[in-house]
This record gives C-alpha cells, sequence and structure tokens, in this order.
C-alpha cells in the first residue's frame, strides 16, 4: 500500500468552515482541534469530572467478551478503570457488512487519534466505537451496494422488516442473510480469498442472534486486535447505567430543546443551514411504544408520541427510566450528551454530516455543566486498485481530478474528441435547417387546416427524434470502436466515484476483503496518517 494525500472541497458549509477554523462557525464549538492545548484544557476538564468507571467497564468486558475480541481490546478496558483514562469516541449504526467504507475509516479514525493523543498527553486514551444499536431505521443499514456492467445497483438483504424496532432487538433470519452473502460474494468476483471469507461470514452468522451481533463480530475481528472497543447504544445493561442521565434529559427537556433552537436560529443568522429537523414540542427522547421506538414530543405538562398515540406525564418517564430505562433512547440531540455522561470523551470524531448537528450542541452540554468535547474530523479515504491506476495512466487521467469532478466530464471530452468528422455540427445544422423548412409546412396547416395544426407540430417533433436517433446510432457505432478505452472511464468512475458519490458512501468493505485479504485494514493501519485537511489516496 502507499499513502498519498490530496485536497478536496468539503461536503458541506460547517465542515469545510470548520476545518478551515473560520471564527464564525468556531465560536459554536468549545474547542479547536488543530490546537494541542485543546486537548490539555479538555483533559483537565475530565479529570475533574466523576464517572463510574467499575460499572462502565464491567459492562465493556462483558460486551467486547461476547464477541471474540481481541486481548488488546480487552486490555484497553481494563486501563479504562484507571482514573486518568479517557476516550476517543467514533459511532455508526450497524450496516449489514459493516456498511458503506465510512464505517471502516472511522473506526481507523478513532484508533489512530486515540494512538496519537496518548502519546501526547502521557495517559491511557481508548478508542471507543458506538454502535447505533437503539436506531430503529432498519432499511438505512439492510444494504450495500454493488456494480455489474457499469451499474450501481441496490442490494438489499430480503427480510422484511415493518415494526420500528431498534436495531439491536431485530432477529436475523440467518438462512436469508447467508444465501444473501453468498450473493454479494459472487458479485464481487471469486478469488483465492473468497470461499475463507464466506466460511467467515457464515460463521458469523451463525453466532449472531440480531443485526447489531452481526456487525459486532465483524468489527471486532477486524479492530479489536487494534485495540478497538465496542458499546452498543441499544444494549439493556447498558441503558442500566444511563437511568440518573435520562431522568436529567426528562427534568430539563424543555430547556435542552430551547437551547438548541435558539443556537440554531444563531447559525442561521450567520449564514449556514441547519441539518437537523427541529420543533419547539420535539422532546429529544425516543420511548418504546407496543413494542416499537417512538419519537416523543411534549404536550403541556406531559409527552406524547409523534407517530402513535401514547401519552406519558412527566413523572410516566421518570418511573420509566427508573425502573425499565431501556424502553428510553436517545436522539441526534441527546445522544452526544448521554455519551459525554456515560464516558470520559476526550474527543469525538465527526463525518461531515456529524459535524454540522454538533455545531448545534454547545448550550445543550451546559445544561448539564459540561463542555463538548474536542471534535475532529474524521480521515476520509478513496482505496485505488493497481488496475484503476493504470487506467487512469492509459486514458492520462489525473486522479486528483476524478475525485473533484467525477469521471463524466472527462468521458464526454473523450467522446467529443472523436467525433472527427463533425457529426455533432452536422446535425446541429440539419435540425436547424429541417426546423425552418417544417416551420413552412406548418404555416402552410394552418391556411389549410387549422384543425391539424397539433398534428403538423406533433410530425415536426417526430422529425427532429428521427434525427436524434440518427446522431446516437453514429456516436454509439464510434464508440464501439472505442469501447475498450470507455469501459476504463466507465472503471475509473464506478471505483473512485460512484454516480458522483464519494467512493466511502458507497462501496463496501468485504469487496475488499475478497480482492485484497483478510489483512486489508491490518495494514491501512501500518501506514502513518497525519490528521488535516486533505483527503487520504491509498494506491493498493
Amino acid at each position: 500500500m502507499k499513502l498519498t494525500e490530496t485536497f478536496l472541497p468539503g461536503s458541506n458549509v460547517i465542515a469545510t468552515d470548520y476545518i478551515a477554523e473560520k471564527k464564525n462557525i468556531s465560536a459554536f464549538f468549545d474547542y479547536t482541534y488543530q490546537d494541542s492545548t485543546s486537548y490539555e484544557d479538555r483533559y483537565n476538564e475530565l479529570m475533574e469530572r466523576d464517572y463510574d468507571r467499575t460499572s462502565l467497564t464491567a459492562h465493556l468486558k462483558t460486551f467486547n467478551v461476547k464477541y471474540d475480541a481481541n486481548e488488546r481490546a480487552m486490555k484497553n478496558i481494563e486501563r479504562l478503570n484507571q482514573s486518568d483514562a479517557v476516550t476517543v469516541v467514533a459511532g455508526q449504526q450497524a450496516g449489514v457488512l459493516t456498511g458503506p467504507l465510512y464505517t471502516i475509516n472511522k473506526a481507523l479514525s478513532v484508533i489512530k487519534l486515540a494512538e496519537e493523543k496518548e502519546e501526547a498527553l502521557g495517559v491511557p486514551v481508548i478508542p471507543i466505537f458506538w454502535v447505533a444499536g437503539e436506531d430503529h431505521d432498519y432499511h438505512e443499514v439492510n444494504h450495500i451496494f454493488t456494480y455489474d456492467k457499469n451499474r450501481e445497483k441496490k442490494e438489499a438483504v430480503p427480510q422484511k422488516q415493518f415494526t420500528k424496532q431498534a436495531l439491536s432487538d431485530i432477529a436475523l433470519d440467518k438462512e436469508k442473510l447467508n444465501g444473501w452473502t453468498k450473493e454479494m460474494l459472487q458479485h464481487f468476483g471469486e478469488t483465492s480469498y473468497t470461499k475463507d471469507l464466506q466460511e467467515w461470514l457464515e460463521d458469523v452468522t451463525d453466532k449472531s442472534d440480531t443485526f447489531v451481533d452481526h456487525f459486532c463480530f465483524m468489527m471486532a475481528e477486524l479492530f479489536s486486535k487494534h485495540g478497538l472497543v465496542l458499546v452498543d447504544s441499544g444494549n439493556t445493561e447498558f441503558r442500566e447505567l444511563q437511568v440518573d442521565a435520562f431522568k436529567k434529559m426528562i427534568d430539563n427537556n424543555e430547556a435542552i430543546n430551547e437551547a438548541v433552537i435558539k443556537q440554531a436560529d444563531q447559525l442561521k443568522e450567520q449564514g449556514y443551514p441547519i441539518g437537523v429537523e427541529l420543533d419547539e414540542r420535539q422532546a429529544n427522547l425516543f420511548a418504546q411504544v407496543k413494542g416499537e421506538r417512538i419519537l416523543l414530543e411534549r404536550n403541556g405538562d406531559g409527552f406524547e408520541g409523534k407517530a402513535i398515540a401514547a401519552t406519558f406525564t412527566r413523572d410516566d418517564l421518570l418511573n420509566i427510566a427508573h425502573h425499565h430505562p431501556e424502553e428510553l433512547s436517545n436522539n441526534v440531540v441527546t445522544r452526544p450528551i448521554m455519551q459525554d455522561v456515560m464516558f470520559p470523551v476526550l474527543a469525538f470524531v465527526a463525518g461531515p454530516g456529524e459535524l454540522a448537528y454538533w455545531a448545534l450542541l454547545k448550550p445543550a452540554f451546559r445544561i448539564f455543566d459540561f463542555k463538548m468535547p474536542v471534535i475532529v474530523p474524521r480521515l476520509t479515504f478513496t482505496f485505488v486498485e493497481r488496475h484503476i491506476q493504470k487506467h487512469l495512466t492509459d486514458l492520462s487521467l489525473s486522479m486528483e481530478e476524478v475525485l473533484r469532478s467525477g469521471i463524466s466530464p472527462f468521458k464526454d471530452n473523450y467522446v467529443s474528441d472523436l467525433d472527427d468528422v463533425g457529426i455533432g455540427g452536422t446535425f446541429k445544422e440539419a435540425k436547424v435547417k429541417v426546423e425552418n423548412i417544417h416551420q413552412e409546412l406548418l404555416n402552410l396547416t394552418k391556411i389549410v387546416d387549422s384543425g391539424l395544426e397539433r398534428y403538423a407540430e406533433k410530425n415536426g417533433r417526430f422529425l427532429q427524434r428521427q434525427l436524434d436517433l440518427l446522431q446516437n446510432k453514429l456516436y454509439s457505432s464510434i464508440e464501439y470502436k472505442h469501447e475498450n478505452d470507455l469501459s476504463k472511464f466507465d472503471e475509473i468512475g464506478l471505483s473512485l466515484k460512484p454516480n458522483g458519490a464519494p467512493q466511502e458512501r458507497k462501496w463496501n468493505a468485504v469487496y475488499f476483503l475478497n480482492w485484497h485479504g483478510p489483512d486489508f485494514v491490518d495494514r491501512l493501519m501500518e501506514l502513518d496518517f497525519t490528521f488535516n485537511e486533505k483527503h487520504k489516496v491509498v494506491i493498493l
């Protein structure tokens, strides 16, 4: 593997300005991630706070042992029990087969940042991956994308889910998942690694009862040897540690929401978009109602379900928090606060979208007498396979330009250059001439029989379509003669920027494990990454 860096424009204005340290966005955060003193100040703040490390680490041990975590991860859990230990956290939903590549990129980022800050501060810094098992959006995590004959296809696990259950509670249909996984490997192509990979994935499925189990077994195998510790926000035992935090969120519910809405107004005044849906009535908590996860809204002094008929007094919710905390869960506003209550969070590793909603949360943290952790933009990657690199060379294309603009403008220019006989210009002139001639016929039709005017107009459009059809046929004939080069353009585009999207949002890690071996992640971990504003390009 070979690492290079390039600058790519940000995917949203908040992330772009945050990375550039613009004052108008920096004011919405407590720390500047590029400044080393931010981590020292945050560490000192955390040392003034109390954490139930004994109960937390006991839970983490039980949870991570379940997923066959490596000794290094278990050692990190023991180290977290030290009073001077802190954490670096990233999180993601439990996507099937680990979901999009950015899940892998997040895990790699949080491990690398923890290592960097442990060396800088001289204290234990533990990488934590927060699995969003409380999330109920099954249709966001039940699929991957494959690419066949230069077409993108969304491939969903053929298991139906009609209720809003938390992912931690959705039972796997193991037979369907195994059959689907085998199909995905067939899409990826047979390699010397495929058989062992399929056996491993079948073993993971056999050991898993839920989608979260499946995700955690895979992530533990890939990353626990590098010290990554997993936690599931939807785990019942973990919720039992959150009783006091839930109570405080219920007691301060209106104040939290008002603080976030006020912050959103200030962001708007600075010209920034608001990336989450806000409402004056929202409670920023979910409750389990009739087996489904339902968002709560305030209604006077009480609460009600937004999408299903259910009402609660404040005392009702406090009673649930005390006796059945597993029936409550957080939304995008309260989840970061819960995370900060449970863990001594030195830094949170955020993607561009996460950065946008963290910009709303500073005053909400103040209600808990906390500052926000240091928010560090995660590392972004593009993995370039050797045959793709060769295609770029063959076509004299700049990888950086393709990553910025996608492949379409370069392919269009290539096709245009192939037209050395002037097809485009000739047909453009012909269409104008035909239109002028037909206008005379249209005028004649109006004189002879105005009732045929629409028919004549339709006739004109038909003639233009026939010219388009012939033009496209001629282009297709030229393209057929250059099919080899044009297929290279398509392969480059689908690999590096599929349908114009970043590779990490579309491709899945199992493709790379299948083609580049089970040690793919281990070899990535050996590279020396710097947390800067640059995009990482890894030549495989």
